[in-house]
């Protein structure tokens, strides 16, 4: 394992991401405990001491899970724990984080947080954090208490939302979506840079873009891939290498839902290094990225006209999107988590019409509603 040093203490370069994690009967709630063990152990024995959780994840039981795997195997104190106050529930009046951290605590039997971020925060949030709840006092009373040792946010919005947010507060790191395809969207290229110039090392999620970037069925890329001799690396070297290529980075996660996914990833951040991406390398994610941005999608614009006079609310530019991402990356499988939980209502489309009445683009929607269920239904 490679590790990158962080206020002189060593973090695995790989990190694993407890957010997709084995399930039985394809409950989010009923996480495999034995087959994360398995995979927990391996990760852990093999130099893995980077662990990222949050409130939500598997509706609350990541982070059971993660007490459990620590108190029974009495790790607590060999890795790093991170999780998140989850700020979905700004405003309302039941959103309390001194009630939520303790929660959290319970759930991961300990008595301090190494790494605690505000989950996915943007900028109304956070002036809405210092406003109405003092957040700034709080989480530097957290850290002077020891409850949580290291102060960050996660972040999905624009670059200039995210330099606003890092410029206002003592944050000791950040975590930003960022892979080969999306690096100049949201924090992107730019947000990478402003941190390294302020010295805030950065957890990078979504490195291979939620299981898109394997590509599994996909012979146009390994045809890319064969033209710049990478035949025998695979999809997921490939976008790690990328990843893992950069500079300023505190870990980079990869939220494994198999033992074979964990022992690949181990292999492969052993041997990327920060500065080795090869010119051919470089060249071939350039090709690629060219091929998956030309693919044919719907022309789906993210408007929402369409969605204003739904009688059975169907959530169209979602199922439009996620078709897309399906279809760009020849992988329907890495939407289908996404898709069972925002488009299981879609055959309840009664072909009314008043969805092409209202789209600025004149789509077929019912007939295109169809052509998404059996593709990802």
């Amino acid at each position: 394992m490679i590790y990158r040093e962080f206020q002189g203490q060593p973090i695995s370069q790989l990190g694993f991401g407890m957010m997709r994690l084995p399930v039985i009967d394809d409950d989010q709630s009923k996480v495999d405990y034995d087959k994360v063990e398995e995979m927990f152990l391996y990760a852990y024995e093999h130099g893995v001491n980077y662990y990222d959780t949050a409130y939500p994840y598997h509706n609350g039981f990541s982070e059971i899970t993660v007490g459990k795997l620590l108190a029974n195997n009495h790790l607590r104190d060999k890795v790093n724990v991170a999780t998140k106050l989850f700020t979905l529930g700004i405003g309302k009046p039941d959103f309390n984080p001194q009630a939520m951290l303790e929660e959290q605590l319970r759930r991961l039997q300990t008595d301090h947080i190494d790494f605690y971020l505000l989950h996915g925060l943007h900028g109304d949030q956070w002036d809405l954090l210092k406003r109405d709840y003092d957040i700034e006092n709080y989480l530097r009373s957290l850290k002077e208490q020891g409850i949580i040792r290291h102060i960050g946010f996660s972040f999905h919005d624009s670059y200039e939302k995210f330099c606003g947010i890092l410029n206002d507060f003592d944050w000791e790191f950040a975590q930003i979506q960022y892979n080969y395809m999306d690096h100049e969207i949201q924090a992107g290229d730019a947000g990478m840079a402003f941190a390294r110039e302020k010295n805030i090392p950065l957890s990078i999620m979504e490195p291979l873009k939620g299981g898109n970037l394997i590509f599994p069925n996909y012979p146009k890329v390994e045809e890319i891939k064969a033209k710049h001799g990478l035949q025998d690396l695979s999809n997921a070297e490939l976008g790690l290498a990328y990843v893992m290529d950069k500079p300023g980075l505190l870990t980079v996660l990869s939220g494994m839902s198999t033992l074979d996914q964990v022992k690949e990833n181990i292999a492969i951040a052993g041997r990327c290094r920060q500065g080795a991406l090869t010119d051919a390398q470089r060249a071939c994610i350039a090709e690629i990225r060219d091929l998956v941005n030309h693919s044919e999608n719907i022309p789906c614009t993210g408007c929402r006209y369409c969605t204003a006079g739904c009688p059975m609310e169907i959530q169209i530019p979602t199922a439009f999107r996620l078709y897309n991402e399906g279809k760009k990356y020849q992988n329907p499988s890495a939407q289908k988590r996404s898709y069972d939980r925002s488009c299981s209502n879609l055959d309840q489309c009664v072909s009314c019409g008043q969805c092409m009445d209202a789209c600025p683009q004149h789509l077929e929607i019912p007939t295109l509603l169809k052509q998404v269920r059996e593709y990802l239904g």
